[in-house]
Protein backbone atom coordinates (compact mmCIF):
# COMPACT_ATOMS: atom_id res chain seq x y z
CA UNK A 1 0.00 0.00 0.00
CA UNK A 2 1.34 3.39 -0.95
CA UNK A 3 1.74 5.82 1.96
CA UNK A 4 -0.45 8.89 1.77
CA UNK A 5 0.92 12.31 2.73
CA UNK A 6 -0.33 13.65 6.05
CA UNK A 7 -2.62 16.65 5.83
CA UNK A 8 -2.94 19.28 8.50
CA UNK A 9 0.11 17.98 10.44
CA UNK A 10 3.22 20.03 11.15
CA UNK A 11 6.69 18.90 12.09
CA UNK A 12 9.00 20.86 14.39
CA UNK A 13 12.24 21.58 12.54
CA UNK A 14 15.66 22.68 13.77
CA UNK A 15 18.28 24.03 11.38
CA UNK A 16 21.98 24.77 11.54
CA UNK A 17 22.69 28.40 10.73
CA UNK A 18 25.10 31.27 11.26
CA UNK A 19 23.81 33.53 14.01
CA UNK A 20 24.74 37.16 13.42
CA UNK A 21 25.90 38.73 16.69
CA UNK A 22 26.55 42.18 15.24
CA UNK A 23 26.42 43.97 11.89
CA UNK A 24 27.67 47.39 10.81
CA UNK A 25 28.44 49.15 7.53
CA UNK A 26 31.83 50.86 7.46
CA UNK A 27 33.47 53.21 4.97
CA UNK A 28 37.21 53.22 4.31
CA UNK A 29 39.63 54.82 1.89
CA UNK A 30 43.25 54.44 0.93
CA UNK A 31 45.74 55.53 -1.71
CA UNK A 32 48.80 54.06 -3.36
CA UNK A 33 51.26 55.02 -6.06
CA UNK A 34 51.67 52.58 -8.96
CA UNK A 35 55.14 52.81 -10.51
CA UNK A 36 56.03 52.11 -14.17
CA UNK A 37 52.86 50.44 -15.34
CA UNK A 38 53.32 51.55 -18.95
CA UNK A 39 55.66 49.70 -21.33
CA UNK A 40 58.27 51.62 -23.28
CA UNK A 41 56.64 51.55 -26.73
CA UNK A 42 56.12 55.29 -26.94
CA UNK A 43 52.51 55.29 -25.73
CA UNK A 44 51.89 57.34 -22.62
CA UNK A 45 48.89 59.21 -21.18
CA UNK A 46 51.25 62.15 -20.71
CA UNK A 47 52.32 62.26 -24.36
CA UNK A 48 50.98 64.89 -26.73
CA UNK A 49 48.07 63.98 -28.96
CA UNK A 50 46.41 61.60 -26.48
CA UNK A 51 42.60 61.74 -26.50
CA UNK A 52 39.69 59.77 -25.03
CA UNK A 53 41.78 58.87 -21.99
CA UNK A 54 39.88 56.67 -19.51
CA UNK A 55 41.33 54.97 -16.43
CA UNK A 56 39.41 52.41 -14.38
CA UNK A 57 40.21 50.12 -11.48
CA UNK A 58 39.18 46.48 -11.56
CA UNK A 59 38.87 44.36 -8.43
CA UNK A 60 40.87 41.15 -8.99
CA UNK A 61 42.45 38.21 -7.26
CA UNK A 62 46.21 37.94 -6.72
CA UNK A 63 46.72 36.68 -10.30
CA UNK A 64 44.88 39.63 -11.86
CA UNK A 65 41.67 37.78 -12.74
CA UNK A 66 38.63 40.05 -12.23
CA UNK A 67 36.34 39.09 -9.35
CA UNK A 68 32.90 40.29 -8.28
CA UNK A 69 32.23 42.03 -4.98
CA UNK A 70 30.43 38.93 -3.70
CA UNK A 71 33.31 36.60 -4.57
CA UNK A 72 35.17 35.02 -1.61
CA UNK A 73 38.40 35.98 -3.42
CA UNK A 74 37.50 39.68 -3.43
CA UNK A 75 38.90 40.39 0.04
CA UNK A 76 40.82 38.54 2.74
CA UNK A 77 40.79 39.35 6.45
CA UNK A 78 43.45 38.79 9.10
CA UNK A 79 42.36 39.60 12.62
CA UNK A 80 45.15 41.13 14.72
CA UNK A 81 45.63 41.62 18.45
CA UNK A 82 43.19 40.53 21.13
CA UNK A 83 39.58 41.56 21.56
CA UNK A 84 39.47 44.01 24.45
CA UNK A 85 36.05 44.49 26.07
CA UNK A 86 34.69 48.01 26.59
CA UNK A 87 31.43 49.21 28.09
CA UNK A 88 29.11 51.71 26.41
CA UNK A 89 25.87 53.36 27.47
CA UNK A 90 23.27 52.70 24.74
CA UNK A 91 19.67 53.83 25.23
CA UNK A 92 20.15 53.93 28.99
CA UNK A 93 21.62 50.41 29.22
CA UNK A 94 25.22 49.32 29.70
CA UNK A 95 26.44 47.26 26.73
CA UNK A 96 29.73 45.37 26.61
CA UNK A 97 31.40 45.38 23.20
CA UNK A 98 34.76 44.15 21.98
CA UNK A 99 37.39 46.25 20.22
CA UNK A 100 38.08 44.15 17.10
CA UNK A 101 41.05 44.96 14.82
CA UNK A 102 41.90 43.43 11.47
CA UNK A 103 43.83 43.98 8.24
CA UNK A 104 41.79 43.91 5.04
CA UNK A 105 43.68 42.85 1.88
CA UNK A 106 42.56 42.97 -1.74
CA UNK A 107 43.97 43.48 -5.25
CA UNK A 108 43.11 45.88 -8.06
CA UNK A 109 44.32 46.23 -11.63
CA UNK A 110 44.53 49.69 -13.23
CA UNK A 111 43.26 49.74 -16.82
CA UNK A 112 44.02 52.74 -19.05
CA UNK A 113 42.57 53.23 -22.52
CA UNK A 114 42.93 56.08 -24.97
CA UNK A 115 43.93 57.14 -28.45
CA UNK A 116 47.37 58.49 -29.27
CA UNK A 117 47.14 60.17 -32.64
CA UNK A 118 45.01 57.63 -34.49
CA UNK A 119 46.18 54.55 -32.61
CA UNK A 120 44.07 53.21 -29.73
CA UNK A 121 45.86 51.70 -26.77
CA UNK A 122 44.99 49.64 -23.69
CA UNK A 123 47.34 49.02 -20.78
CA UNK A 124 46.73 46.89 -17.69
CA UNK A 125 48.89 47.11 -14.60
CA UNK A 126 50.07 44.17 -12.58
CA UNK A 127 47.80 43.39 -9.59
CA UNK A 128 48.27 46.07 -6.93
CA UNK A 129 47.90 44.91 -3.33
CA UNK A 130 46.04 47.12 -0.85
CA UNK A 131 46.32 46.32 2.88
CA UNK A 132 44.17 48.49 5.13
CA UNK A 133 44.22 48.22 8.95
CA UNK A 134 40.78 48.75 10.53
CA UNK A 135 38.96 48.37 13.82
CA UNK A 136 35.44 48.63 15.22
CA UNK A 137 33.57 48.09 18.47
CA UNK A 138 31.43 45.01 17.90
CA UNK A 139 29.50 42.42 19.84
CA UNK A 140 32.19 39.79 19.36
CA UNK A 141 32.44 37.44 22.36
CA UNK A 142 34.76 34.43 22.37
CA UNK A 143 33.62 31.84 19.85
CA UNK A 144 32.46 34.32 17.20
CA UNK A 145 34.13 34.84 13.83
CA UNK A 146 34.61 37.98 11.74
CA UNK A 147 33.21 38.37 8.21
CA UNK A 148 33.92 41.38 5.97
CA UNK A 149 32.46 41.87 2.49
CA UNK A 150 32.98 44.82 0.13
CA UNK A 151 29.61 46.24 -0.91
CA UNK A 152 30.63 49.36 -2.89
CA UNK A 153 33.90 50.12 -4.66
CA UNK A 154 35.06 53.38 -6.23
CA UNK A 155 38.44 54.40 -7.61
CA UNK A 156 40.04 57.59 -8.93
CA UNK A 157 43.47 58.09 -10.44
CA UNK A 158 45.98 60.86 -11.09
CA UNK A 159 48.86 60.65 -13.56
CA UNK A 160 52.29 61.90 -12.55
CA UNK A 161 54.16 62.95 -15.67
CA UNK A 162 57.88 63.34 -16.22
CA UNK A 163 57.95 65.38 -19.37
CA UNK A 164 55.88 63.45 -21.88
CA UNK A 165 56.43 60.15 -20.08
CA UNK A 166 54.30 58.66 -17.33
CA UNK A 167 56.33 58.24 -14.17
CA UNK A 168 53.54 56.82 -11.98
CA UNK A 169 49.83 56.82 -11.21
CA UNK A 170 48.31 57.75 -7.86
CA UNK A 171 45.36 55.48 -7.10
CA UNK A 172 42.70 56.64 -4.64
CA UNK A 173 40.07 54.13 -3.54
CA UNK A 174 36.91 54.52 -1.54
CA UNK A 175 34.75 51.59 -0.50
CA UNK A 176 31.89 50.51 1.72
CA UNK A 177 31.91 47.20 3.53
CA UNK A 178 29.62 44.96 5.50
CA UNK A 179 31.20 43.84 8.79
CA UNK A 180 29.58 41.02 10.75
CA UNK A 181 30.41 38.79 13.69
CA UNK A 182 28.81 35.35 13.66
CA UNK A 183 28.84 31.86 15.13
CA UNK A 184 27.38 28.52 14.00
CA UNK A 185 24.27 27.62 16.02
CA UNK A 186 21.22 25.33 15.84
CA UNK A 187 18.05 27.40 15.91
CA UNK A 188 14.29 27.35 15.72
CA UNK A 189 12.74 30.71 14.86
CA UNK A 190 10.61 32.84 12.59
CA UNK A 191 12.90 35.14 10.62
CA UNK A 192 12.54 38.69 9.35
CA UNK A 193 14.96 40.78 7.31
CA UNK A 194 17.62 42.53 9.38
CA UNK A 195 19.23 45.91 8.91
CA UNK A 196 22.69 47.02 10.11
CA UNK A 197 22.81 49.16 13.23
CA UNK A 198 24.46 52.56 13.64
CA UNK A 199 28.19 52.52 14.35
CA UNK A 200 29.29 53.22 17.93
CA UNK A 201 32.42 55.32 18.33
CA UNK A 202 34.47 55.85 21.45
CA UNK A 203 34.01 59.50 22.45
CA UNK A 204 36.56 61.73 24.12
CA UNK A 205 35.50 63.19 27.50
CA UNK A 206 34.83 66.90 27.83
CA UNK A 207 37.66 68.98 29.37
CA UNK A 208 37.51 69.13 33.18
CA UNK A 209 38.16 72.52 34.82
CA UNK A 210 40.15 72.20 38.08
CA UNK A 211 38.40 73.56 41.22
CA UNK A 212 39.05 77.23 41.91
CA UNK A 213 39.52 79.33 45.07
CA UNK A 214 37.20 82.31 44.57
CA UNK A 215 37.57 83.38 48.21
CA UNK A 216 41.16 84.43 47.65
CA UNK A 217 41.42 84.85 43.85
CA UNK A 218 40.19 86.73 42.06
CA UNK A 219 39.33 88.95 45.00
CA UNK A 220 35.80 90.35 44.78
CA UNK A 221 35.97 92.42 47.96
CA UNK A 222 38.59 93.93 50.20
CA UNK A 223 42.03 92.49 49.76
CA UNK A 224 42.68 89.38 51.81
CA UNK A 225 44.76 89.90 54.92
Amino acid sequence: MQAQPLRGAQELLCINAEKIYDWVILQSSDSQTVIEIFPAEGFSPCASGVTNLVTTCVLTDSSGTPVSLSSPDAVSIQEIGTRESRQFMVDGAVVTLQDVSWIKSFYIVVETTGIQGTTPFLFRSQPVLFEIPESAFLCAPDGTDLLVRITEFDCRTRFRCLGRNTASIDVFINLCQSVQTFANVTIELEAEFCQPRDIINEQCPAPIVPPQCPVIFPANGPAAR
